[in-house]
């Protein structure tokens, strides 16, 4: 009887510690999904654990990175001096593109040299496969989006007809968009009224991606949670921990509270664009720099200054650059210039850049355009790699580099863009498999077919079903099906009585700070507004005007002193370049 008894009790114990086991394996992925990314209970996860990789950076290299990663079953953490996209991956020129600037240099070097650029060839098929891989991956956020490139010389018509229709043919039949066409002058005085018709001869007409940089960032945060890595914003690397020279970990700072952590880690990923030659010197001082900087401006006018569902393309300024004039988020966008500069944190806008980008668009457009006209801007800060690896390091990389540090076992990605973040993931997460003796052909990404958190379901018609349920304008139910998905209903059903518009004809609403906070690790004014609900990317005015009140509400929310308080409205007003 009493083997009996404890035999039954021994059984019943491990019954009980594997449904543990289960409950906290397979919970801790669905209660990622319900409560979203809770900043604090990420924290938890680093007592006494062992992580796989690492990854420093929480722009769109880090975070594409954390989804290939976790996706494949390693123990991922990632850690983001400021907040994920809060540099170069939230201040991009809202494209997905194989860049027709690439396609240029590609066709004049085969004209002019009779050479074959195979690099600069892959470089454009695979940004162009890509392309279509994010539209299909996070539909919400990332659409096909035509663009007109109005041609005023008659030598140009063939040139840019022929040179789009090859745009298509290189996206072959997985990167494949609607095809280019040629517009007469005639049709586009009918269809863009916008645009200066003087000397003009026709246009073509092409198509790109065109999508919402910082929420994707967002939404490429809630999978990776979502599928078990820890993520950790506000949290500097301040150090390394090495054995026999070999990285073993980090130590991070908590930028909130001024705690220290040691985080254990097989493999790290340094992922942090422009700042990598940072890390890369604080690991090992001796190697050699392998990035400089190229600073990009954008402005944001109201959007009669855009075409109706159309981008242009202005192939050739005054000085030879691309611009763009894109519709985005109701707002005309314009951008970019292109700069060389110091790598810095938070770079600000000059005047001179905001007067040549005025200047030099206002020649293609019908109406006049003034500093008064500019309702926003930004510049964010493009990394331009050189492989330390190369025969000749002069020559900037066209594409990411992946760079390993023999010595410390430090793995580097730069370099790529928005449009490649994905297999960029896939190809440093490769690297870092092969230095875990594990085998990347073997275990394989699983990203390319990977929907986005809440986006399974997700068709443009239901914002209807908001309107109808929860009684809301139009443009404000489109915008929050846009943005959140399939958690829409799950943001308006917790803030019943906060469905009021933030700012007068901008689609934001109060809620959407609530839930920021809460859902989205939010912790700073400047990642409520600039990242998460996009009032200062649109709209300075409006911004200033609720400044006040979302310092108040997350204050409250998070337990902010009054110097804490304003000292976050100081830092906001810097950043935003508000004046008081």
């Amino acid at each position: 009887m009493t083997l009996k008894l404890v035999f039954a009790v021994a059984v019943f114990s491990l019954f009980s510690e594997a449904q543990s086991i289960c409950r906290d394996f397979y919970g801790a992925k669905r209660s990622s999904i319900e409560q979203g990314i809770v900043r604090e209970s990420h924290f938890k996860n680093l007592k006494n654990s062992e992580y796989d990789v690492l990854i420093i950076g929480g722009g769109s290299a880090g975070l594409g990175s954390a989804l290939d990663a976790s996706t494949r079953g390693l123990k991922t953490i990632l850690v983001e001096a400021d907040d994920f996209a809060s540099e170069t991956s939230s201040k991009s020129t809202k494209l997905l593109h194989g860049g027709v600037r690439y396609l240029e240099q590609l066709w004049n070097k085969l004209l002019t040299q009779r050479e074959w650029d195979q690099t600069l060839y892959n470089l454009i098929t695979d940004a162009l496969k890509e392309r279509k891989t994010v539209i299909k991956n996070s539909p919400n956020l990332a659409q096909p989006l035509a663009l007109l490139t109005p041609i005023y010389s008659w030598p140009e018509v063939p040139y840019y007809w022929a040179g789009l229709k090859i745009y298509d043919l290189f996206a072959g039949k997985k990167g494949k968009l609607p095809g280019s066409h040629f517009l007469s002058a005639q049709k586009i005085k009918q269809m863009y009224p916008q645009i200066n018709t003087t000397g003009l001869k026709g246009g073509v007409v092409y198509y790109d991606g065109q999508f919402n940089d910082a929420r994707l960032a967002i939404s490429l945060a809630h999978t990776a949670s979502s599928q078990g890595a820890t993520l950790l914003n506000h949290t500097r690397v301040v150090g390394f921990e090495k054995e026999n020279d070999k990285i073993v970990g980090a130590i991070v700072k908590d930028m909130l509270t001024g705690l220290t952590h040691t985080v254990r880690a097989k493999v790290v990923l340094n992922a942090t664009g422009p700042f990598a030659d940072k890390l890369r010197q604080l690991d090992d001082p001796s190697v050699p720099a392998m990035i400089s900087g190229a600073s990009g401006t954008h402005l944001v006018l109201d959007k009669q200054f855009s075409l109706p569902e159309a981008g242009m393309l202005i192939p050739k300024t005054s000085d030879g650059r691309v611009l763009f004039v894109l519709p985005w988020e109701g707002k005309t966008l314009i951008g970019t210039t292109d700069s060389k500069t110091d790598v810095v944190e938070k770079p600000k806008t000059t005047e001179d850049d905001i007067n040549y980008l005025i200047k030099e668009v206002a020649q293609y457009l019908s109406q006049p355009i003034s500093r008064a006209d500019v309702k926003s801007y930004w510049t964010g800060i493009r990394p331009l790699v050189s492989d330390p690896n190369a025969a000749d390091t002069a020559q900037l990389a066209r594409d990411h580099v992946i760079n390993r540090n023999e010595k410390t076992g430090l793995i580097t990605l730069s370099g790529g863009k928005w449009t490649t973040y994905r297999v960029m993931g896939e190809h440093a997460i490769d690297q870092v498999m092969v230095q875990l003796g594990r085998d990347p052909k073997k275990e394989t990404s699983k990203t390319e077919n990977l929907k986005l958190q809440g986006t399974k379901e997700w068709q443009f018609e239901n914002y209807k079903t908001l309107m109808e349920k929860y009684k809301l304008p139009e443009d404000v139910a489109i915008y929050l099906n846009r943005i959140y998905a399939g958690h829409a209903t799950k943001l308006l059903d917790l803030y019943p009585n906060l469905h009021q518009r933030m700012a007068i004809d901008l689609p934001f609403i109060w809620a959407e700070v609530y839930y920021a906070v809460h859902f989205e690790a939010a912790r700073s004014i400047t990642d409520v507004l600039a990242r998460r609900v996009r009032v200062a990317t649109l709209d300075k005015m409006a911004t200033n005007a609720i400044l006040e009140r979302v310092s108040q509400i997350m204050a409250t929310e998070l337990s902010w002193s009054e110097q804490i308080r304003v000292s976050n409205l100081e830092r906001a007003r810097i950043e935003f370049q508000l004046e008081k």
